[in-house]
C-alpha cells in the first residue's frame, strides 16, 4: 500500500512521456478519485486552472499538495512528492485501443466518429472559456468503453488564448507551437516574449491540429510524420468525408485549418 498525506492507493502506473505517476485512491466504496504525483513537478498551476472549469468530461480537482508530501510504501518512507488529487476517469487510451484491435474497418467507423465527436465536447467548452489545452496526445484522451465518451485530462500545460506555451510534446505539437518554441529559445527577457507573441498566436486551432494527428493515427495505425499519404490511401475503409475532415484538421497553415470545434462536430455529423 502506498500513501501520500491522507491518501492511500494500492498500486500505481507509470505512463511514459508523462511527468507523473498515477494511482487510484483506495477509499472505501469510492474509486472515483485519482492522485497524480511527481518528485520534481508541482501541480499548483493545474489545480488553479481546473477551478475555472465545470464539465463532465474534464476532471474535477479536490486537493493539491502544498510543497511536497511524504510518499510511503508499506509504511516505509520513499521520497517527497508533489501531488494533485482529482476525479478519476476510468477507461482506455483512444489510440492504444486501436493499436490493440487493429485499424478500424467499415463497421467500426461509426464508433470512431462517435469518439472524436465526444472528444470535441470538452474542447468546445475549454475554448469557450478562452483556454487552449495545448498538450492533447493519446494518453490525454480517455475513452470510457461503457458510455463511449471521452475524458480530456492533464491540463498542466493549458494556457489562455494568446499566451506563451508552457511546454510541448513534439510528436503531437502543432506547427505554430513548434514555431513559438523555436523562437523562445532565443528569448532572454519580457520584451523578447512580447515580440514572439506578436509573431505567433496560439488558439483553439492548435488543439484541432493535434486532434487531426490523433484521428490520423486511429484511422491508419501510423504516425503522421511517417507518411504524407491521406488516410483513405492507407485504409480504404475510411469514408471520403472523414478523410477530408482529417486533412482539414492537419492543414499546416492555421488559417486553412478547420477553425472551430463547432465546425468539426457539424462536419462529423454530416458523414
Amino acid at each position: 500500500m502506498y500513501k501520500i498525506g491522507n491518501y492511500e492507493f494500492g498500486n500505481f502506473k507509470y505512463r511514459p512521456g508523462h511527468r507523473a505517476n498515477y494511482g487510484i485512491l483506495a477509499k472505501p466504496g469510492n474509486n472515483e478519485w485519482g492522485i497524480k504525483y511527481s518528485p520534481t513537478y508541482s501541480y499548483d498551476r493545474e489545480y488553479e486552472i481546473l477551478k475555472d472549469f465545470s464539465h463532465p468530461q474534464i476532471p474535477k480537482r479536490y486537493e493539491s499538495g502544498t510543497g511536497r508530501g511524504d510518499l510511503y510504501e508499506n509504511d516505509k518512507l520513499v521520497l517527497k512528492e508533489y501531488y494533485i488529487v482529482l476525479q478519476h476517469f476510468e477507461g482506455e487510451d483512444l489510440v492504444e485501443l486501436y493499436k490493440q484491435n487493429g485499424v478500424p474497418g467499415t463497421s467500426e467507423m461509426e464508433n470512431v466518429i462517435k469518439y472524436i465527436t465526444s472528444a470535441a465536447e470538452p474542447l468546445q467548452y475549454l475554448h469557450s472559456k478562452g483556454y487552449v489545452h495545448a498538450d492533447i496526445k493519446p494518453g490525454h484522451l480517455i475513452l470510457n468503453p461503457d458510455s463511449g465518451t471521452i475524458g480530456l485530462i492533464d491540463l498542466e500545460l493549458s494556457i489562455k488564448e494568446g499566451e506563451l506555451i508552457k511546454g510541448l510534446t513534439v510528436e503531437y505539437a502543432s506547427p505554430e507551437q513548434k514555431e513559438m518554441n523555436n523562437l523562445l529559445r532565443e528569448v532572454t527577457d519580457e520584451k523578447g516574449e512580447k515580440t514572439v507573441l506578436q509573431q505567433v498566436k496560439i488558439d483553439g486551432k492548435t488543439d484541432l491540429y493535434t486532434m487531426g494527428l490523433i484521428l490520423f493515427e486511429v484511422l491508419t495505425g501510423k504516425i503522421r510524420a511517417q507518411t504524407s499519404q491521406p488516410p483513405i490511401e492507407i485504409n480504404n475503409a475510411v469514408p471520403q468525408k472523414l478523410n477530408e475532415i482529417t486533412l482539414g484538421l492537419l492543414e499546416e497553415d492555421p488559417s486553412n485549418r478547420i477553425s472551430s470545434t463547432e465546425i468539426l462536430k457539424s462536419e462529423l455529423a454530416s458523414i
